[in-house]
């Protein structure tokens, strides 16, 4: 393990600079699990949860004694689970442990939050140094709601951005599910005017996917949704969201002007990030790695003193130009050609030439000003686009 800790270390040392970095803290406890969820979760207990605080401060400790001296924090993400459980004096707790042992230069610090969240503590946690809330509204259609097995009602998601807002909160996100069972033509009408009277800054739209070995696989499987049928509910928010001033800059996400997640752009531009907590990933320099995904496992590794791995891969730089590509593709500018050669520049590129331009003359494809993208009208089969580029 520390001949893997050396090797990042030794990459690190050999940048020019310190790498601009993202930081994400994994937050494992939920009030409830959600029968759809396949994220690494369990039911909030007080003692597992003091535990699980404990451990990611001496996370963050050790991770600073190896990576401290070659990055700059400018983002950091708790994501869970539900980490809008966690009290404003325990966010700031783990902000000032970010500030004290890495060098930061904050630009975003974002929280998820539920919308049955504890709205009095929006100001706290906005005091603690959290600037941006993520909240996970789902839809604002009851019925779509209760299918879900969501523990709260629209009303609930909009109290609390109206309170967000008056306690100053000034840069507001509000995800949406779309191909669910039980969503109609209404659905689609009220989470958009709910939208436009809560206006937002960011709005995300997420197709249900990933079912297998989850408890909602058994509600799906009694009333699926077609791909058709979910692939035209997504254009109509999309071409909707456009209209409305919303910009789409990645398959899934739309800002207005000047507030796309700066977290999330870290992974879809394949930039450095550094993920703490059970099932946390990292990317630095050339290496990624995944922390183990079970809370005692992740726990029993940081107790051992010799942390363990779900996953760790050094990549080969034709590996990483794949990566670059796949994850670059998602957005809605694409990737920089000029970029792609000059970050990977001892790789032979001219594989992917016939292949690009193939997937151009189907129309899968745009080449233009020196960006390779796919165009917004083919988002939903950028998997299908992506895999035939990179065969």
């Amino acid at each position: 393990m520390d001949a893997d800790y050396n090797l990042i270390v030794r990459r690190l040392s050999e940048a020019s600079q310190k790498a601009e970095t993202g930081f994400y803290i994994h937050y494992p406890f939920c009030r409830q699990k959600c029968s759809y969820c396949h994220f690494s979760s369990s039911v909030y207990e007080r003692e597992l949860h003091l535990k699980w605080l404990a451990a990611i401060k001496e996370e963050i400790r050790r991770a600073a004694a190896l990576f401290s001296d070659y990055l700059i924090i400018d983002t950091v993400y708790f994501g869970g689970g539900t980490p809008s459980l966690l009290t404003p004096g325990e966010v700031k707790c783990l902000l000032d442990s970010v500030q004290k042992n890495f060098e930061v230069r904050l630009q975003e610090a974002t929280i998820e939050v539920n919308p049955a969240a504890e709205a009095g503590r929006i100001g706290g946690w906005l005091r603690a140094g959290i600037n941006r809330l993520s909240v996970g509204a789902q839809s604002f259609d009851p019925e779509v709601l209760r299918v879900l097995g969501r523990n709260y009602d629209p009303d609930n998601t909009v109290r609390l951005v109206e309170e967000a807002k008056k306690a100053g909160a000034s840069n507001i996100g509000l995800d949406l599910m779309v191909g669910v069972p039980g969503e109609s033509l209404r659905t689609i009408e009220v989470n958009l005017k709910a939208l436009a009277e809560l206006q937002p800054e960011h709005v995300s739209v997420y197709l249900l996917e990933e079912l297998e070995k989850v408890p909602f696989q058994r509600v799906w499987e009694k009333s699926p949704v077609s791909e058709e049928a979910a692939a035209e509910t997504y254009e109509r928010y999309r071409l909707s969201l456009e209209a409305a001033g919303w910009l789409q800059y990645e398959i899934a996400n739309f800002s207005r002007p000047g507030y796309r997640c700066r977290h999330n752009l870290k992974y879809w531009k394949y930039q450095p990030f550094l993920g703490l907590g059970p099932s946390a990933s990292s990317h630095l320099a050339n290496f990624r790695w995944t922390n183990p995904s079970g809370l005692e496992d992740w726990l029993s590794a940081l107790g051992s003193g010799k942390p363990g791995f779900d996953e760790f891969i050094e990549l080969r730089p034709g590996e990483e130009v794949r990566e670059f590509l796949a994850s670059g593709l998602r957005l809605r500018e694409g990737i920089s050609l000029e970029e792609l050669t000059s970050r990977f520049p001892g790789v032979d590129l001219s594989g992917y030439e016939t292949r690009l331009t193939r997937l151009k003359d189907y129309g899968l494809l745009q080449v233009s000003d020196g960006l390779v993208r796919i165009p917004p009208e083919r988002f939903l089969i950028s998997n299908y686009i992506i895999s035939e580029l990179l065969l």
